[in-house]
């Protein structure tokens, strides 16, 4: 007979929400013996902690509760229309008459009582996720919109939207700080999170498979450089690309009229990782915007000299992996590694900012053009980064201890901070 765990982090948040909303079961909960720990109908609160997390159920604890004045579909589609309005690059986007057309038409759309119970706890613990998931949803409306996509297309990709990081919930919120430079090894517990997305999706609900696709894929990247899976692009679901880029483009979206330039910049650097179509819809939307940008102190202050440096070192380190030629698989794994930071080292190279000691006193002085430097510096950094995290969750999953000692120098060279060794996994 199957049971179930809950998990310590969705239940913790449950809980806060049960302070605030009647959250109540919509059927008795048994555990995996056959006691009744909940009837139907009765409300879950805090006193409960205990009797949920350390005693496994017959069924998920999710697909047994629904909230009372939780999410609605209608909330999360008029919030999308709302934020239209208050970004620049959003309004470009998404501001015409077909895209807001498939917005409102979204508010007819169904998501099952179990995600919106999710869903309202993500609203109240993290209304920045909440706002993100909107704006990812206008985004999407949008592409759909200018790509003249079918109805059931552009209803697929906003319900997908408004799921992408639901498997966050169950992810350790000191992992999810925007501030914090995780290591890979806790990398490794946040890269779930699409897969979780996914197994929700599939396991409470009857949404069309492609919606699960689109959650689980949201973060791979068509050169095969994203997250969980590293899938090649013909592994992946077609609208996934869509979510993708728009996921993507949402992190940049508050920058006020330099949005547009940003956006711009992360979808075009490294020209494999994207949809081209995809991508070209949006950098095509924005280009009213114009091509401002500023620094920012919270990049970095690594040089385009110093980050290339480092790409190049991590690449001798693969490289001297490879010319063993064993065959096996970590062969394989650098060998791929190899073909990407061949292509991000083309990609810099190609913006030019790598010509410093050419340009003039003045150029030298032009803070547009050092800011452009600065975002170019930090989306290579970006992409160098979750290179050595698949890195190190391909090797980690093998169980494989010389296998990450022989590649650890990479992953600490492309990670930019120290790991821990797998000796100390424990």
């Amino acid at each position: 007979m199957t049971s179930y765990s809950s998990n310590q982090h969705c239940v913790e948040k449950l809980l806060d929400l049960s302070e605030t909303h009647a959250i109540v079961a919509t059927e008795d909960i048994y555990d995996e013996s056959g006691f009744k720990l909940l009837a139907r109908g009765a409300r879950i609160s805090r006193e409960m902690q205990d009797r949920l997390l350390l005693r496994k159920l017959k069924a998920p604890l999710e697909s047994s509760l629904s909230v009372h004045d939780g999410v609605t579909v209608g909330e999360l589609m008029q919030g999308a229309l709302d934020l239209i309005e208050q970004y620049p690059a959003l309004k470009h986007i998404a501001g015409g008459r077909i895209a807001r057309g498939i917005l409102r038409d979204g508010k007819s759309l169904h998501i099952p009582p179990p995600l919106c119970l999710l869903l309202t706890c993500v609203r109240k613990g993290d209304p920045e996720s909440f706002r993100r998931a909107q704006i990812v949803a206008a985004i999407c409306a949008g592409i759909a919109a200018r790509l003249d996509a079918t109805n059931n297309d552009a209803q697929l990709t906003l319900v997908a939207s408004a799921l992408h990081d639901i498997g966050e919930i169950y992810v350790n919120p000191e992992y999810l700080h925007p501030q914090r430079h995780l290591t890979p090894r806790e990398w490794k517990h946040v890269a779930t999170h699409p897969h979780v997305g996914q197994i929700l999706i599939r396991d409470l609900t009857n949404l069309p498979v492609g919606v699960g696709a689109c959650v689980a894929q949201h973060h791979e990247r068509r050169d095969g450089s994203g997250y969980p899976g590293q899938l090649a692009s013909s592994e992946q679901h077609r609208l996934a690309a869509w979510v993708a880029v728009a996921d993507a483009a949402a992190a940049l979206i508050d920058r006020g009229e330099e949005s547009g330039e940003r956006i711009s910049l992360a979808l075009r650097i490294v020209p494999e990782e994207f949809d081209r179509q995809t991508s070209d819809v949006l950098i095509g939307a924005l280009q009213p915007l114009g091509h401002r940008v500023s620094a920012d102190s919270q990049e970095g202050s690594e040089t385009p000299q110093a980050m290339l440096g480092r790409l190049e070192a991590a690449s001798g380190e693969l490289r001297t992996i490879v010319a063993q030629k064993r065959g096996d698989l970590l062969h394989q794994l650098c060998d791929k590694a190899l073909e990407l930071l061949d292509g991000f080292a083309k990609s810099v190279r190609a913006t030019g900012v790598l010509n410093t000691d050419e340009l003039s006193g003045d150029d030298l002085h032009d803070a547009s053009l050092l800011a452009e430097m600065q975002v170019i510096v930090s989306e290579v950094t970006w992409r160098m980064r979750n290179l050595a995290r698949n890195l190190f969750l391909r090797v980690d999953a093998w169980n494989d201890e010389t296998a990450m000692t022989r590649i650890q120098r990479s992953i600490e060279l492309l990670d930019g901070a120290p790991v821990e060794a797998q000796a100390d996994a424990a």
